[in-house]
């Protein structure tokens, strides 16, 4: 080849070319801006279902109370007849409870999540209700949270005498995947009624610590 001979000339991009290379650039950067986007609304709506999140190293777990529950003080030895964590409400009546399935509750015995959330709230029913009564309006749901998985049972008790007004018995039993295991309960009445997707949005939130 003659060294002074001028180069050939290089094969010039048509416009067809050049579009598809703009559409490919434009689709690489909308496609690095959503996933930004969605890393950024994954932490904020993470960071809003955390809010107010609760440590309980006696139970070994968290959770996100229901909005205007609070955990109850302890006082005198600080241990209670159920659980590890007593949430209450400022002006109202009822009463949650929480704690790890241990050998010391009603449903440490079942090994299944749906028999043991039953068998948890039966005997919290008995316990805190222990008038004669009916009992009413039986729901029993899965549990499905982010690092739990479980079963919860709800009942109304109509009580034979018709002057005490029907109490109301949320329960839930969820496990983690190393098969730990934790409680929930929510007793109520018609005037502090159970708010049951509170109910059920608080076992969903408990994660394992």
């Amino acid at each position: 080849m003659d060294p002074n001979q001028a180069p050939p000339p290089e094969p010039a991009v048509t416009p067809q070319v050049r579009r598809w290379v703009i559409v490919v650039c434009v689709l690489a950067l909308v496609g690095a801006l959503a996933g930004i986007g969605w890393l950024a609304f994954r932490e904020v709506r993470q960071d809003t279902e955390d809010k107010g999140r609760i440590s309980s190293a006696a139970a070994g777990m968290s959770f996100v109370p229901p909005e205007g529950w609070t955990e109850l003080p302890e006082e005198g030895d600080g241990d209670l007849v159920f659980g590890q964590v007593a949430l209450q409400r400022a002006g109202a009546g009822g009463m949650i409870l929480l704690g790890k399935l241990d050998g010391s509750m009603f449903a440490s015995d079942q090994a299944d999540d749906g028999a043991a959330a039953c068998s948890l709230g039966s005997g919290m029913g008995e316990f805190f209700f222990p008038e004669s009564g009916m009992r009413v309006d039986k729901e029993n749901l899965d549990v499905k949270g982010r690092a739990v998985t479980g079963k919860s049972c709800f009942y109304r008790v109509q009580f034979d005498r018709s002057t005490s007004a029907q109490a109301e018995v949320y329960a839930a039993v969820v496990q983690a995947p190393d098969e730990r295991r934790w409680w929930v309960s929510w007793l109520g009445d018609t005037e502090s009624p159970v708010d049951r997707a509170a109910a059920q949005k608080l076992a969903e939130s408990i994660r394992p610590l």
